[in-house]
């Protein structure tokens, strides 16, 4: 299993996590993402999980793809998480080149690109929930590297915030949420 591969995992099912501790009534609460609710972080996230998968499973750019339905957010999110754990766990499948999605050169460098969303999105859908995130140190780690290398771009394009300064001694994970414009302190 590569880095990349381990982070993104570690990503996904922090991403799990979440979505199976949400409360039933939580789901349109907003969430930490400025003007969407908790299903609609799940809907997004659910989007970029197929358009990975489609990228993995065809070795072709595609585009992120939502599902039509999440009236049922949990089976929703779980079929989607199936599949892409499903489509990266086949040989040969992270050496597949690209460019795919941000100039990635391959499949294992667009998930260790991408797992930044996952863990971002799990705190903005902890937040919906009143939960804790769960944040792994190394995907956080790694998160913030690739965040920081691309933050002009990733503001620019409106798919992060301005930083939020945070206390110099504050978690990796704290010091990601900051980087992407969140503010871990609430």
């Amino acid at each position: 299993m590569s880095e990349n591969l381990r982070n993104f995992t570690s990503a996904l099912y922090g991403f799990d996590a979440v979505v199976k501790r949400m409360p039933a009534d939580a789901w349109d609460n907003p969430s930490g993402c400025e003007g969407w609710t908790g299903r609609d972080v799940l809907q997004h996230q659910c989007a970029v999980v197929n358009g990975v998968e489609a990228v993995a499973r065809t070795g072709a750019m595609a585009a992120p793809s939502a599902p039509d339905d999440v009236s049922d957010p949990v089976a929703t999110w779980t079929a989607c998480r199936e599949q892409v754990s499903a489509t990266l766990d086949q040989a040969g499948v992270l050496g597949q080149a690209g460019p795919f999605w941000f100039d990635a050169p391959d499949v294992d460098a667009l998930i260790g690109f991408v797992q930044w969303d996952l863990l971002g999105h799990t705190w903005d859908l902890a937040q919906a929930g009143g939960l804790e995130a769960p944040l792994d140190e190394a995907a956080a780690s790694s998160a913030l590297a690739q965040v920081l290398e691309r933050q002009d771009m990733l503001i620019e394009s409106g798919r992060i915030g301005q930083p939020v300064d945070v206390p110099e001694d504050a978690s990796v994970g704290d010091r990601y949420l900051g980087a992407i414009g969140r503010n871990p302190a609430g």
